[in-house]
């Protein structure tokens, strides 16, 4: 047992490959204990090696049976694995053999909530929460659940509560940061000084490390061409990828590299893999790691695609990886982080005077900051459904944290305005049966008769998503979080988008995108001009008829599809940036 204390105290020190290599040559002896293999499983997972730490974790289990620590670490691998199912497996039976073990119900509700099993999911969190009121991942978990059950507001004060009691903390900061900006009662000052305490935390966590990084590049403003490098944890099938392939592609003025730090690859992370030179796998490092690969790399702009969102690596942006970072689509705030220097939008979705609200400064790609590529396998447009069915179906496929209490209102109000319309929502919480008739429940609660409701599960595909716009005569955004790329794709099916125009980034995003096509009469100043724009719509047929068949090519034939030119900006704008930066050193 002295051996595994040796690599226990490396290990606490950061020293884990000299750890494991210690419990490496213990469990090659006869009679290596079950502790040895456990914990050689558990550091060889923290690097990334999760075949071997599998292995290991399986065997100690199998030589002591019926230890919850045993079980609840395995299934913790199983999860980092994707083998969900597995892990839920030994999650149960470490609670088997110890009910109130509070690490496995922790981890159960993680799992729980991944799945999509939301209401399971938020007994778990809450039970973990009971057992373990000083877990910060326990506060998270619960938090969570309520974020993506639409319930922001209760989320924000979960949370804030878990905040003032266990002290801040990069997990809670970052699911408090997500919640505000779902929840129309934080104002623009709060959501900026939360995000300026989070930016403040990874720069502490930063400084753990900054002093063993190789030395940052020194910009030069005379070279022909620059390194821009994309960092994403979402280079897969994932809202970000729809407009970020444009941006890929190495031309005479850019060397594109990407980081990728995706858990788990799919078609589209291949299809993004194609549009790039210089592909770096990234998902197993630290964050010191990461910095020294990008540094290494001679990085001069780097550009974030997360934000504050899952997979997000700030802690490695506020230590640079390049002397230039840029944050860009995939987050609809400021990031609060003092190492990024810039976040791309444009002057619709943040007008003159929205710097007070942010942290970097505003780079406004005019006339519009997204480039939708054309979605493959979307299926043709079919006739508006109200001439076959004889009645309106509005319709929203925005995830379920963006229907809050309030957009369920309004939504309620208008379908008491149109007699006999329908609304359709589909979203992958309705995965969840509970939850799936806990919306139902809430819009009849708000008069809304049940048989005006079609909530639709989730579809296994593109194709089969897009489809499902045949349901829809008038698609309804969402406040004070817009959509972006279900915006887009309800507007490529034929489909009218209605939206709110809002304070901050996140509530103007449909407003840039509906003055892309044409579609400004579809702009709503607040919520009664909402139901009136929606209702307008709704009486008349001949209108919706004709854009429905003719949506599909004013996008094809706007800015919001070019992505020539939208690539001349946007390298554009990184040279300017590039070229700021040098002057100024």
């Amino acid at each position: 047992m002295q051996t595994i204390q040796h690599a226990l105290a490396m290990s606490q020190q950061g020293r884990l490959k000299p750890a494991i290599a210690v419990l490496e040559r213990m469990t090659q002896k006869r009679g290596a204990p079950p502790d040895a293999y456990h914990f050689l499983g558990v550091l060889q997972s923290r690097i990334g090696r999760l075949d071997q730490a599998l292995f290991n974790l399986e065997r100690a289990s199998k030589m002591a049976p019926g230890r919850p620590q045993f079980e609840s670490n395995h299934a913790g691998v199983l999860t980092s694995a994707g083998r969900m199912e597995e892990a839920l497996e030994h999650y149960r039976l470490a609670l088997d053999a110890d009910d109130a073990y509070a690490p496995a119900r922790v981890g159960l509700a993680g799992v729980l909530l991944s799945l999509g099993r939301l209401c399971d999911a938020e007994h778990e969190a809450r039970e973990a929460h009971r057992l373990a009121p000083d877990n910060p991942e326990a506060a998270a978990n619960l938090g969570s659940c309520l974020i993506v059950t639409g319930r922001a507001h209760e989320a924000v004060k979960a949370l804030r509560t878990a905040i003032d009691t266990l002290g801040p903390s990069i997990t809670l900061n970052t699911l408090l940061t997500a919640a505000m900006n779902y929840d129309d009662a934080s104002t623009p000052e709060q959501l900026l000084e939360t995000h300026r305490t989070l930016g403040r935390l990874h720069t502490l966590a930063a400084k753990r490390f900054a002093g063993d990084l190789p030395e940052l590049k020194t910009i030069d403003p005379s070279a022909p061409r620059l390194r821009i490098g994309y960092l994403s944890a979402d280079f897969r099938d994932h809202p970000v990828a729809a407009f970020l392939e444009p941006a890929l592609a190495s031309d005479d003025r850019v060397e594109v590299f990407c980081y990728d730090t995706t858990p788990h690859q799919d078609a589209w992370s291949a299809r993004l893999r194609a549009r790039t030179v210089t592909w770096r796998e990234a998902a197993s490092l630290s964050d010191a790691e990461l910095v020294s690969m990008a540094r290494s790399d001679g990085i001069d702009l780097l550009v974030e695609l997360s934000g504050h969102s899952v997979g997000n690596r700030q802690t490695a942006l506020a230590a640079r990886m390049a002397p230039v970072q840029v944050s860009m689509l995939g987050y609809p705030a400021t990031t609060g982080n003092p190492a990024i220097d810039a976040r791309v939008v444009d002057s619709r979705t943040d007008p003159d005077g929205a710097e007070v609200w942010c942290s970097e400064r505003l780079i406004r790609l005019d006339p519009c900051a997204w480039c939708y590529s054309e979605p493959e396998h979307a299926p043709q447009v079919l006739p508006l459904p109200a001439i076959e069915r004889g009645r309106i179906s509005f319709g929203s496929f925005n995830n379920l944290a963006k229907t809050t209490p309030g957009v369920l209102d309004v939504w309620a109000r208008l379908l008491a305005r149109v007699p006999g319309s329908r609304l359709v929502l589909k979203n992958a919480a309705f995965t969840d049966e509970p939850t799936r008739a806990s919306i139902v429940g809430e819009l009849t609660a708000r008069g809304v008769e049940v048989d005006r409701i079609e909530p639709l599960a989730p579809t296994g595909d593109t194709a089969d998503h897009m489809a499902a716009y045949a349901h829809v005569d008038i698609a309804l955004d969402t406040f004070p979080y817009a959509g972006t790329t279900t915006t887009c794709e309800a507007l490529w099916m034929g489909v009218p988008v209605v939206t709110l125009s809002g304070q901050l980034h996140a509530g103007r995003v449909g407003v840039s995108l509906l003055f892309a096509v044409g579609l400004e009469e579809c702009i709503a100043s607040d919520t009664e001009r909402y139901i009136e724009i929606a209702a307008a719509l709704a009486s008349d047929m001949e209108k919706l008829a004709t854009l429905r068949t003719s949506l599909r090519a004013r996008m094809k034939a706007s800015y919001l599809m070019d992505q020539t030119a939208f690539c001349d900006r946007l390298h554009g704008a990184y040279a300017a940036l590039v070229r700021a930066q040098g002057a100024t050193r």
